[in-house]
């Protein structure tokens, strides 16, 4: 019996490995294919919107010819007259594909720097995202003037409110109040996102995942703001996601 373990546990591996290394050239495929348009409304004709409207269409190709397929559930349907906040918990390195393919909305992420050395890539993510160093407070608190900007810019920004990925055996982190006092201060409604599957399909390990559906539950919009207590707003949203991943378990 325990041969036949390790070897189901080997070819599992191998398998996944596999998988893995052909969703990152698919990435890259579709990413240098991006190039030339992005490059032009990013440098030239600038024009972050269009830049969204790329970013979702490589985001849902790279899922699509990777073999991960959304089912998108909203709870209400988006005003496309507003913005949001969007505050999706974090598990996994797909987690930003699955955002951007599964809403309709232009969105902007507030993100680790680090990501911006990469080349090509680097550049632009530099110039399309709000780049955060999380470890340094006044470099925070920039990267939340610059997240107001782009929302008065008629863009949605999406703050991962757990600061990161939590261990595997943490369901949710606690969440950070910098998305929540965003939302006081520019009077934007919080998003919240349930992504249930993600940490199974494609977690941190490399050797490990499969292709699939990703279930994403868009909730309803809260808009809590006008009480101007980050605290009650940062636990309802919690408790929203809390909720839905526990559901999710017991199923």
């Amino acid at each position: 019996m325990n041969t036949q373990s390790n070897y189901k546990n080997y070819t599992t591996t191998i398998l996944s490995s596999i998988w893995r290394l052909w969703f990152f050239i698919v990435f890259l495929i579709v990413f240098v294919i991006h190039i030339p348009p992005l490059y032009f409304f990013t440098k030239i004709n600038k024009n972050q919107r269009i830049v969204c409207n790329l970013t979702r269409i490589w985001s849902r190709a790279t899922l699509i010819f990777s073999g991960v397929f959304l089912n998108v559930k909203y709870e209400e349907e988006l005003q496309m007259d507003e913005n949001y906040i969007i505050c999706p918990n974090h598990v996994s390195t797909i987690d930003i594909p699955v955002v951007l393919a599964a809403l309709k909305i232009p969105v902007i992420f507030m993100a680790k720097k680090e990501y911006a050395k990469l080349p090509i890539f680097g550049w632009f993510y530099k110039h399309n995202t709000v780049l955060v160093n999380r470890e340094n407070n006044k470099d925070a608190y920039g990267a939340f003037l610059g997240a107001s900007e782009k929302l008065k810019n008629g863009l949605n920004v999406c703050i991962f409110p757990e600061g990161g990925v939590p261990p595997p055996d943490v369901k949710l982190r606690r969440f950070k109040n910098g998305p929540f006092k965003l939302s006081i201060q520019s009077k934007t409604k919080i998003l919240p996102i349930t992504m249930p599957d993600n940490k199974k399909h494609f977690p941190w390990s490399y050797f490990s995942g499969k292709p699939g559906i990703l279930n994403v539950e868009v909730h309803k919009p809260v808009s809590e703001f006008e009480t101007k207590d980050i605290k009650n707003l940062n636990t309802t949203v919690y408790n929203t996601i809390f909720e839905k991943l526990t559901d999710y378990e017991n199923r």
